[in-house]
């Protein structure tokens, strides 16, 4: 069997086994549902499942297979159906039928696709658009009818004054960033298969793991996840202390950060509470927890290098190690784009990012500000060795 995990906007992830429908798994969650505030609907007819996204001019299906495994991130409550993944719980009402709107075809011209954009960004981009927005909407729709050339240039050009890394354009192989960070200069160190993860040593008894990205691999779930286990599993084994440098990390799975946060927390605790935003404002999202390793955690001490690259779920990992005792962080101001960012499927196959989520603390502190660092630096190698070998 060949299992693979479909991302529906970088958040609806439903398990699909090609070879069974598994109608059994399926079958407390029979009929349509309409998502609150995310802009998806979900129908499970059978042993199938199908995945839609919507706006207010547009509906299409952006995945389908079998639904065996369905019943490990969606349940019952009450009336309401409830998936969760990665710390986010998203809320789905039964409706009746889909729109006739999601059984039309979609044209992939480049008017339709910039429109299906536009609206996508309008109702789900947190913290709002730019004044300027509509303006250059009026300004920029003429020039998109030709081809995908003038679509994308009109399109970087109407999302640019966004200045958040987190707004992204999957053009085919070519991405481009509303706000892309200075490349990072990596300690040298081996890179370890796939994920993103560097690993090395700095001094003595000094461990260093880098993180390009914190796994979230769309065709890996799995092995990202180990890789990233093993790399500070092994890194800690033999090490008396340990550099975690997030300072290039600028993607990835919330599971993925907490996994390594529970090597080095010493007791459970709430790390960010979640809210969604959508055509009706802000929705709860539920909450990113991080639970110590049962096996025992790292004692030596830990520093955290990060800067204004440190983006999405690296800075929730920084989160869930500020104030651990023996952890110091070290460097700069991260991005203050906290959180897995929102994918949306575009009518040509292109995919946008946007921040769709409102991250706070427990205590109400809002996460889009960044998470102060406890040292100030603009060299947190040089003084993160400095502290660690103290």
């Amino acid at each position: 069997m060949s299992r693979r995990l479909l991302a529906a906007g970088a958040l609806l992830v439903v398990l699909l086994v090609a070879c069974d429908p598994g109608s059994r798994d399926a079958a407390p969650f029979q009929g349509n549902w309409q998502s609150e505030a995310w802009g998806t609907y979900l129908s499970v007819n059978g042993g199938s499942v199908e995945v839609f996204e919507y706006s207010e001019v547009h509906c299409f299906s952006i995945a389908s297979g079998g639904a065996r495994g369905i019943a490990d991130v969606l349940s019952l409550d009450g009336d309401a159906l409830i998936l969760t993944d990665a710390g986010r719980t998203v809320r789905f009402e039964r409706t009746d039928f889909l729109p006739t709107i999601c059984i039309e075809p979609v044209a992939d011209d480049p008017a339709t696709t910039f429109d299906v954009l536009v609206a996508t960004i309008e109702e789900h981009h947190l913290p709002g658009v730019d004044e300027g927005w509509a303006s250059r909407v009026e300004a920029l729709r003429p020039a998109v009818e030709d081809s995908d050339e003038e679509l994308f240039a009109a399109v970087t050009s109407l999302l640019e004054p966004l200045d958040r890394p987190d707004v992204r354009l999957a053009a085919g192989l070519e991405t481009w960033v509303a706000a892309p960070s200075d490349p990072i200069r990596f300690p040298a160190a081996e890179e370890l298969g796939r994920g993103g993860i560097l690993a090395g040593v700095l001094g003595d008894g000094i461990a260093y793991l880098g993180f390009r990205r914190l796994g979230g691999l769309a065709d890996d779930s799995d092995g990202s996840a180990r890789a990233a286990a093993d790399a500070i599993d092994s890194a800690v084994a033999s090490a008396d202390a340990l550099v975690l440098d997030l300072r290039g990390s600028d993607g990835g799975s919330t599971d993925h950060a907490m996994l390594v946060a529970s090597r080095i927390v010493s007791a459970e605790r709430v790390v960010a509470v979640l809210s969604a935003y959508g055509p009706g404002g802000l929705v709860a999202a539920g909450d990113v927890m991080v639970r110590p390793l049962p096996t025992g955690t790292f004692e030596g001490e830990v520093a955290v290098l990060v800067g204004p690259g440190t983006v999405g779920v690296a800075e929730l990992l920084a989160e869930a190690l500020r104030d651990v005792d023996g952890v110091t962080i070290v460097g700069e101001r991260t991005a203050g784009s906290p959180g897995p960012g929102m994918v949306r499927f575009l009518p040509n196959g292109w995919t946008v990012g946007l921040a769709n989520l409102r991250v706070t603390t427990p205590t109400g502190e809002d996460l889009s500000e960044g998470v102060a660092p406890d040292l100030r630096t603009g060299d947190p190698v040089s003084k993160a060795l400095e502290i660690l070998s103290e």
